[in-house]
């Protein structure tokens, strides 16, 4: 039963994510990367406390675990937001999402640093094709709307989102109710995107708020939804087994994108090829 709670929780974090995602592109057209995340994990973080004023949500008494939790959530969604919504504004969210996909594999390669895992040749298969998935998206002629090093972007989401994935798991399970974990890692989110806003575009702030708020809104509203889901697949299943799983968001993404916004942002046959290759690298990269 908790083997089929954490997968189904999985798939619903991917869902959560990609909708998420669209959200964020549709917002980013009236503000920058910076003044979106805090719009967005605002309105998560509101969403969180609510439901768990509504239902009197336990947490646990105080220890590691909420370090833990804070540090998985300064990694993702705090850091991981600034890095994937610029990403999407420098490259569109096509292509962004596939490259955030490989964080699997980077989640898989900490495993084999820290834990002394010996890969198979499976599991090198799925390195290989993660390359090529990452190499198919930007090959080509970018016709002047990106430039090559803007990649790095959703790769430096890709390597947060592997280390939170750790932390995550490591505290999660001292948690009685995996609403109350995100709550935790969504505050310590916010406080460290807020702190970069004000920092990095204090003087967009509100005139962004007042042109962008509302699909932002929904951004946060969605994503917090996803939060839940990947709490509650952290705190069922085995990092190596559910985390996948939730990075198949991009296949969805993808999807979504080919059917409203395939002429905005000039997606071509390259973008859903390297999407499949990716994220089917980063699954056979965590098969046991």
């Amino acid at each position: 039963m908790q083997i089929d709670a954490a997968l189904f929780a999985a798939l619903a974090a991917a869902l959560s994510y990609a909708c998420a995602d669209m959200a964020a592109r549709a917002g980013l057209q009236h503000t920058n990367a910076f003044v979106g995340s805090t719009i967005a994990l605002a309105s998560a973080l509101f969403f969180l406390s609510v439901v768990i004023l509504i239902q009197r949500t336990p947490f646990p008494a105080p220890g590691t675990h909420y370090l833990w939790v804070a540090a998985g959530g300064a990694c993702n969604p705090g850091m991981f937001f600034i890095f994937f919504l610029i990403g999407i504004s420098k490259i569109g969210v096509s292509r962004a999402a596939p490259i955030k996909g490989t964080s699997p594999l980077l989640a898989a390669l900490l495993a084999i640093l820290i834990l002394a895992e010996r890969p198979s040749w499976v599991h090198l298969v799925g390195v290989f094709l993660v390359v090529c998935g990452i190499g198919v998206i930007t090959s080509g002629g970018t016709g002047e709307r990106f430039r090559r090093r803007d990649v790095l972007w959703p790769i430096a989401g890709a390597v947060v989102s592997a280390f939170a994935a750790v932390f995550w798991r490591a505290g999660l399970p001292a948690f009685p109710d995996s609403i109350a974990g995100s709550a935790v890692g969504v505050l310590t989110a916010l406080i460290v995107v807020a702190a970069y806003t004000v920092f990095a575009a204090r003087g967009e702030f509100l005139e962004g708020v007042r042109t962008a708020w509302k699909p932002f809104l929904l951004c946060g509203l969605v994503a917090a939804s996803g939060y839940f889901f990947y709490a509650k697949a952290l705190q069922l299943g085995e990092v190596y087994r559910v985390f996948p799983l939730i990075q198949t968001s991009p296949l969805i993404t993808v999807a979504f994108s080919l059917i409203w916004i395939r002429k905005a942002e000039n997606i071509t046959w390259r973008v859903p090829a390297g999407a499949v290759l990716s994220v089917g690298g980063a699954l056979l990269v965590n098969l046991r």
